[in-house]
């Protein structure tokens, strides 16, 4: 009965194809091993083939034996199994995060580099009905908006599957029993410091007890329902994103124009989107960093927002622009007295003479001046106080002024590199050129100074 009724999901809501190679994500513990063991049963059936990935987290002693333990139940059945094992907790304590959100981020960073590397068509989780419940008393508690309350999806990306969403724990641990399996428990799921284990243990019961004993059945109708509402907001943000979006280099923007003419709902779901395909981990982003990027948008705050995974966003004229966190470095300066290549603290650099007609389209990762008269030696250096640069009609202005006039962040500033040729500053990258040396159409030859990072 227990295995029609995962068939039945599993096509009802197109979770595998025939042919699909899946890695199924397994601990020791009850959940994980039923759902191996699910799959494993109807694999024939379905014409999949299975893969085991198993996470050892050195959270607590004795863990290795949950990897022996799977690996025993894999070698019995044949399945290849993937072993990796790392230190959660102190990648929680570098990057700020709790044990449970590192554990997290850990495990799918792994997985999508499993699948990437063998063509696995799709990994599959789980997640049951009580883990769905909990997540949505989660999320209220903490606050939410309406795609945190359709809880966890049964399915991402048509990549990452749960085909126990909707069935409840009691019913997995009637299978596993009725089929014989052991399995290992995590003394941590009864520790009532963690927030999501009070909710299991003390919440959810009382409310069982005192307003609805079918809470769970109530909440699964819900997050339904809201799940395929969801599904139409994620349509439509699509639909905008895609024509508000556009790419520098390898920064992401996005036209503040039409952010700002868009309702709240929408607005907020494109930065999901945006966060997702500049490659931030989304489940580090908080009601505050959205709050953040409004203020940067509607009202035009001072920036930046700094983002999970190091990155930040700042407005720039017209747009919001998504980057990679560049890391300050110390004051440098370097002689450069002729072409070659050259060391900075920044990336290495790599100057070029070339003839005017043959230099590249100009980019963030390239610098062009007119070398008809102007010779060797340069110094390539960071701004420094009182830098100035000459601007016809007016004379010396300083560099930090002109910076301002342009609209560079100032956390942008110390990141552009100086060109100086006898105490003159000729060039401020991809920002400034001296007068004397702009490329002209009768422009002869180029220094080409090409930057690496």
């Amino acid at each position: 009965m227990f295995l029609k009724k995962i068939r039945k999901f599993i096509e009802e809501y197109k979770l595998l194809r025939k042919g699909d190679r899946v890695l199924v994500g397994v601990s020791s513990g009850l959940d994980s091993l039923t759902l191996l063991e699910t799959l494993f049963l109807l694999k024939k059936d379905l014409e999949i083939e299975i893969f085991v990935s198993h996470y050892d987290h050195k959270i607590r002693k004795g863990s290795h034996r949950d990897a022996l333990f799977v690996y025993k139940y894999c070698k019995e059945r044949g399945l290849p199994l993937f072993y990796t094992s790392s230190p959660v907790p102190s990648y929680a304590k570098r990057e700020g995060l709790s044990l449970e959100m590192a554990g997290r981020e850990l495990r799918y960073n792994l997985w999508y580099h499993l699948s990437k590397k063998y063509d696995f068509h799709r990994i599959a989780l789980a997640h049951h009905l009580d883990d769905l419940v909990e997540e949505v008393f989660l999320k209220l508690i903490k606050g939410t908006g309406k795609r945190g309350l359709a809880g966890i999806p049964v399915k991402r990306e048509e990549f990452i599957v749960r085909p126990f969403l909707f069935v409840s724990k009691e019913e997995i641990k009637n299978f596993a029993i009725e089929r014989g399996l052991n399995w290992r428990e995590d003394p941590t799921n009864q520790d009532l410091r963690i927030p999501r284990n009070k909710i299991r243990h003390i919440l959810i019961p009382f409310l069982e007890k005192n307003f609805n004993p079918k809470i769970k059945e109530t909440l699964k109708k819900t997050v339904s329902i809201i799940g395929e509402e969801e599904e139409l907001i994620e349509e439509l943000a699509l639909e905008n994103y895609d024509k508000i979006k556009s790419f520098w280099e390898e920064d992401l923007l996005l036209k503040i124009g039409e952010l700002k003419l868009l309702p709240p709902v929408l607005r907020r779901r494109i930065y999901f989107l945006a966060f997702k395909e500049a490659g931030i981990p989304l489940f580090r982003i908080t009601s505050r960093h959205l709050l953040m990027l409004d203020a940067l948008i509607l009202k035009q705050a001072k920036g930046p927002v700094y983002l999970p995974g190091n990155f930040l966003a700042y407005r720039g004229p017209g747009y919001l622009r998504l980057t990679k966190k560049v890391f300050t470095v110390p004051y440098f300066e370097i002689k450069v007295e002729s072409p070659g290549h050259f060391d900075l603290p920044v990336g290495k650099l790599t100057l070029s003479l070339i003839p005017s007609k043959e230099r590249p389209s100009q980019n963030s990762r390239n610098f062009q001046i007119s070398a008809d008269n102007l010779n060797p030696p340069f110094i390539i250096r960071k701004r420094k106080p009182g830098d100035k640069i000459y601007i016809p009609g007016i004379g010396h202005k300083k560099l930090k002024k002109f910076l301002q006039e342009k609209r560079i962040p100032s956390y942008l500033r110390d990141q552009l590199l100086i060109i100086e040729r006898n105490g003159q500053i000729i060039g401020v990258w991809n920002v400034y050129v001296h007068p004397e040396y702009i490329i002209q159409k009768n422009t002869q030859q180029v220094w080409l100074f090409q930057i690496q990072f």
